[in-house]
């Protein structure tokens, strides 16, 4: 049984992972931090999203969502080209986000939507695109419990010649038959 998602450490695992693409960013952070100042340019990330998902429900008693995520591009006006270079950096982040699970045991990322976002007139010394994406995940303990040997071999018989008196003419199949 894989260990449950926990939200908290996925999104850190997935800030790790995006510092670790894109070193030239000043700043990688949640949305969440605590900070006064914001050193651009920036990578600000955060879940917005755990929008349920019932026709891959895996029956375990876990929750099927899709964990939608969010991360902001931020280049200060004084950039230059700041406009040209924000899109080619929302771009790198998406063709990186794009089919990768981000170190986490989720799905892989299905990117679905690189965008300007300019919503907060607080901002308007900052360009930002927005790049928004999805991963399927289950959350939550399976109620399932792995324990014991798993099975490495697969022997069969027919009737009448099966039990333990007869375990000598059993046959064992390939894996794969």
């Amino acid at each position: 049984m894989a260990d449950p998602i926990d939200l908290g450490m996925a999104l850190d695992k997935v800030i790790a992972t995006l510092a670790a693409q894109f070193k030239t960013f000043k700043t990688v952070a949640a949305e969440d931090e605590d900070r006064k100042k914001l050193p651009v340019p920036a990578i600000i990330v955060q879940m917005s999203e755990l929008e349920p998902d019932p026709d891959k429900d895996p029956h375990t008693g876990q929750f099927p969502c899709l964990v939608r995520l969010e991360a902001r591009i931020i280049m200060g006006h004084r950039t230059p080209k700041a406009r040209r270079e924000v899109v080619k950096a929302a771009g790198a982040v998406a063709a990186f986000v794009h089919s990768n699970r981000l170190g986490v045991p989720w799905g892989a990322a299905s990117v679905i939507a690189v965008d300007p976002d300019e919503f907060a007139p607080q901002v308007e010394k900052f360009d930002i695109w927005r790049v928004e994406w999805v991963h399927a995940a289950d959350i939550g303990t399976s109620y399932f419990v792995d324990e014991g040997v798993t099975p490495s071999r697969v022997l069969t018989a027919r009737f009448p010649t099966i039990g333990p008196a007869n375990e000598g003419d059993y046959e064992e199949l390939a894996v794969g038959e």
